[in-house]
């Protein structure tokens, strides 16, 4: 195994062949993670925004990978927009920087669940889709060409992978091309197994040294037990303040009326008429189960025992669907397009099999609760409590596991985290490496501490006032962060009235069900915009230089108090004499908030201020715990010394740019 000094060596080939700079922290990081890779324990590591947090992982991987008696190390991400990075520039890079020193080339692949890529027999008309395969015989409008484009799109694909189409896809429309893994009818019962994309994938990641994957495969690994990765030696977790929430999502169980449609319509022809009739009773029961707990209900509603008419539902359907699914049966040398057809319904009774299973064994440990739906109607829920048992066994106790993101650390440690993942404590090295940024020169934290706190009704008159303020003294160069679609729509009615005559200014709005990266880049290419958005901008936006001076905040974004899976695993700690508020919603709130300020500091040049317009972190008792999981800034509540600093840095750029 490699030692730290041929980590380093190697690192730095690398780092000069990008003519990057060497960096303390990313050379502690390597040497941790060689260390880590090659013992029995774990590490859990903050490298801060510029540290190089990539390279200082994929280095010591390669090299491992790459040595006598190394094995391959898996490597996995929660955004596609990190994993397109590491494919697509990391990776080739590395790679051949270190041919010569490897003395052959790092062999990488990515890999993804089944439903990510074009299922063939779909493309080829196989499989009849009840609800999708409408998109291509009725005029949709732009829903119907869309469709046409995906396919056209889908028959040309050398690797079928939906994250390469080169444009938006409604999940409609994408369903219409994949299937899921219990909808599938197997490679080796497949009129295009050969050919299949997804087998075709597994076995480049057989392989390969390094192989990139998400936190969604690494969850059916840990949840389900079903080995979907290749042998590996050790796991590196990127973006890890994201993998209790994924494994959270998918550990959680979902149960709804249009379920049952779509089994109905799939299995209709397949089984015997009191089969069916046995299956027609069961999701009928059901659904008057979920419309008799949905009255009057306007949000979630936490469910603390199951009334007994919806314990009888689901036993029914329990029984109905182990029915249909033996009846249904495989036989043996019916068509591709029958075995398909099959495929498809088994899938969608297994599917309902398991999740109505899964809310008659609920216990203690489990949080059940009713969303009423708009659209699809009312859906019945179950998430754990907690994953960190679920990890500990299932992930922590196969290989060295490295954790890693910018953001990892509340009130300055690494104990919330740490908890939550279910990392043994005294087999885990913890460390912040920094970042190489001066972020108490860079920027400013100002907490507008004289604005009234927000409250229900979202945030106050004042604090819209202070954000029009910071935009007009940045001359725009602001991004605005908020924690609900309210407050965006909100801040856009009324900068809309108040900017009306600065046409020089122009504001940016996310809108529900809008792509990120075209707004970036349009905010990214226009200095003086400003943009407006919620829950999917406080993270992965890197924009760098003069188009982002100012971030703005609107509030601490706590937890929803009426969250039914949050508020439950507060009330677990109250009950046992601790805090959930400091357990659980600072914690949360505190890495969201770093995840938030983040977006000001992305080089060594930036400078700006992050503006926080919610008093109650210059004031409130908990506030010194929040400021301490963000990054160093220099902090103020000085309105004047932070619009005096942003009115300098537009005249600078302007200055710059000959305005």
């Amino acid at each position: 195994m490699p030692e730290d000094d041929e980590i380093l060596e190697a690192l730095h080939i690398v780092v000069d062949s990008i003519g990057g700079e060497i960096r303390t922290g990313q050379d502690t990081m390597a040497n941790l993670v060689g260390a880590t890779i090659a013992g029995s324990g774990h590490a859990v590591i903050q490298a801060g925004t510029g540290t190089g947090k990539s390279l200082g992982y994929l280095v010591p991987a390669a090299l491992h990978a790459t040595a006598e008696g190394g094995g391959p190390v898996i490597v996995a991400t929660a955004t596609l927009a990190l994993q397109r990075q590491l494919i697509t520039r990391d990776l080739p890079k590395l790679a051949d920087a270190l041919e010569p020193v490897i003395g052959r080339p790092v062999k990488f692949a990515v890999l993804k669940g089944r439903n990510n890529y074009v299922c063939l027999q779909k493309l080829h008309g196989y499989v009849p889709e009840d609800e999708d395969q409408a998109l291509f015989e009725t005029d949709r409008g732009a829903l119907g060409e869309q469709a046409v484009a995906v396919r056209e799109w889908a028959e040309t694909t050398a690797t079928g992978d939906r994250d390469e189409y080169p444009g938006e896809m409604d999940p409609r429309v994408w369903r219409a091309f994949s299937v899921g893994r219990r909808e599938c009818v197997g490679e080796s019962r497949c009129a295009f197994g050969e050919e299949c994309f997804t087998v075709l994938r597994r076995l480049e990641a057989q392989e390969a040294d390094i192989v990139i994957t998400n936190h969604a495969i690494l969850a059916i690994e840990a949840v389900e037990g079903i080995s979907v990765l290749p042998e590996h030696d050790a796991v590196i977790i990127d973006e890890a303040h994201e993998l209790v929430d994924r494994i959270t999502s998918a550990s959680a169980a979902e149960l709804s009326a249009s379920m049952f449609d779509r089994a109905l319509s799939r299995s209709r022809g397949m089984v015997d008429e009191a089969t069916h009739d046995r299956l027609t009773a069961a999701a009928e029961a059901i659904a008057d189960c979920l419309e008799a707990l949905s009255i009057d209900q306007v949000k979630e509603q936490r469910i603390l025992e199951l009334p007994k008419n919806m314990v009888l539902a689901l036993t029914l359907a329990r029984d109905a669907t182990h029915s249909s699914i033996a009846a249904i049966g495989s036989e043996s040398g019916a068509s591709p397009e029958d075995l398909a057809a099959r495929a498809m319904a088994r899938g969608s009774l297994e599917e309902i099999h398991d999740v109505v299973g899964t809310f008659l064994s609920a216990g203690r440990h489990d949080v059940v609760w009713l969303e009423a739906g708009e659209r699809r109607g009312a859906v019945l829920r179950l998430a754990p409590l907690s994953v960190a048992a679920t990890l500990e066994k299932s992930l922590f106790a196969q290989t060295p596991v490295i954790l890693t993101s910018a953001t990892l650390t509340v009130n300055g440690g690494f104990n919330a985290l740490i908890d939550a993942v279910g990392v043994p404590p005294s087999r885990v090295t913890s460390v912040d490496v920094g970042s190489p940024f001066d972020y108490a020169k860079q920027g400013i934290l100002y907490v507008a501490s004289d604005i009234p706190p927000p409250d229900r009704d979202g945030v106050a008159m004042e604090a819209l006032d202070e954000l029009a303020d910071l935009i007009v003294a940045a001359g725009g160069r602001t991004l605005a962060l908020f924690s609900s679609w309210r407050g965006v729509e909100r801040a856009a009615d009324y900068l809309r009235v108040r900017l009306e005559s600065r046409t020089d200014l122009p504001i940016l709005v996310q809108r529900r069900g809008d792509s990120v990266s075209p707004l970036v880049e349009r905010f990214a290419a226009d200095p003086h915009s400003t943009l407006l958005g919620t829950v999917s901008l406080w993270q992965g936006v890197d924009v760098p230089g003069d188009s982002c001076v100012c971030v703005v905040i609107d509030r601490i974004p706590f937890p929803r108090p009426d969250d039914p899976l949050m508020s439950a695993r507060s009330a677990v700690i109250d009950e046992a004499g601790g805090s959930g508020f400091a357990s659980v919603s600072v914690p949360r709130a505190g890495l969201l908030l770093a995840q938030g300020a983040g977006r000001l500091i992305r080089s060594g040049t930036d400078r700006g201020v992050v503006a926080v317009l919610d008093s109650r972190l210059a004031t409130a008792r908990y506030s010194g715990a929040l400021r301490k999981s963000l990054p160093p800034l220099w902090f103020t509540t000085d309105r004047s010394t932070v619009i005096g600093a942003l009115t300098r840095l537009n005249e600078e750029f302007n200055g710059d740019a000959g305005v």
